[in-house]
């Protein structure tokens, strides 16, 4: 069966901006685990929602005809073809791509073999070891079914990035953790404080998760968190008293 290409995926991923195309969802496409799924809008085979006869398999799994939706949505739309038009359905598309999309990152790449693996029906149950797929030096295969307990999949970060490396990872946690720290404490805070969301702002700055990003990209997105810790009250008064607010990549790594 014909299927999307890579290029195709990396472009229509910038442009969901990581997020659900549906209306009113915030859900990430991909975060840690894969939570997104991609929706051909007229369907990928004869008897799908919405498939149209007379068009193209080019057409069919082209840009156009394509959509980035949670799990649950993606359900929601096939489920109800009826409510969800091809007119709905594209609409949906362009005024999310306008409001969320971004350019292309180099790291797109990635999210969208991701997207493309889970399309072509890989199905992973009951499975608690690790699983290489399409990668060199291991058995390929063009479908793999595997067994795990457990409720999602983690995604490993990839050779050259951020996450692949402990000692990188172990830093970045750790700034994470301090201005986590440092800004959850103010007093001053109107709003309830969301630890999660700093990792969000550093996916929002840099085009994608922080574990996956280039290790080329470590020393500015150390500095974007080190700026962060500054300007929280806490370390603004501890610097007025002589007291630093983090260490050193290098003092953290040995210690």
């Amino acid at each position: 069966m014909a299927k999307p290409t890579d290029k195709t995926i990396k472009r229509l991923f910038a442009l969901s901006g990581n997020i659900c195309a549906f209306s009113g969802c915030t859900l990430p496409i991909v975060e840690g685990t894969v939570t997104g799924e991609i929706c051909h809008i007229t369907a990928r085979s004869p008897g799908g929602p919405r498939y149209d006869p007379s068009q193209s398999d080019k057409d069919r799994n082209g840009f156009g005809n394509l959509l980035l939706l949670c799990g649950h949505h993606h359900k929601i739309i096939d489920g109800e073809p009826r409510l969800y038009t091809v007119d709905v359905l594209r609409d949906i598309k362009a005024i999310h791509e306008s409001a969320a999309g971004r350019a292309e990152q180099p790291t797109d790449l990635i999210f969208a073999k991701i997207l493309l693996n889970d399309l072509n029906g890989i199905t992973i149950n009951q499975n608690s070891g690790n699983i290489a797929i399409n990668s060199p030096g291991t058995i390929q295969a063009h479908q793999v079914h595997v067994s795990t307990n457990r409720r999602s999949i983690s995604i490993n970060a990839p050779p050259g990035t951020i996450g692949s490396d402990q000692e990188t990872t172990r830093y970045v946690k750790y700034l994470i953790d301090r201005y986590n720290k440092f800004a959850s404490a103010d007093r001053m805070r109107t709003s309830k404080f969301s630890y999660g969301a700093i990792s969000k702002n550093i996916e929002s700055n840099f085009g994608a998760p922080w574990r996956l990003l280039p290790t080329d990209k470590f020393d500015a997105v150390c500095e974007y968190l080190q700026q962060r810790i500054k300007r929280t009250v806490i370390a603004k008064s501890n610097a007025a008293n002589g007291m630093r607010a983090y260490s050193t990549y290098m003092e953290f790594n040995t210690r």
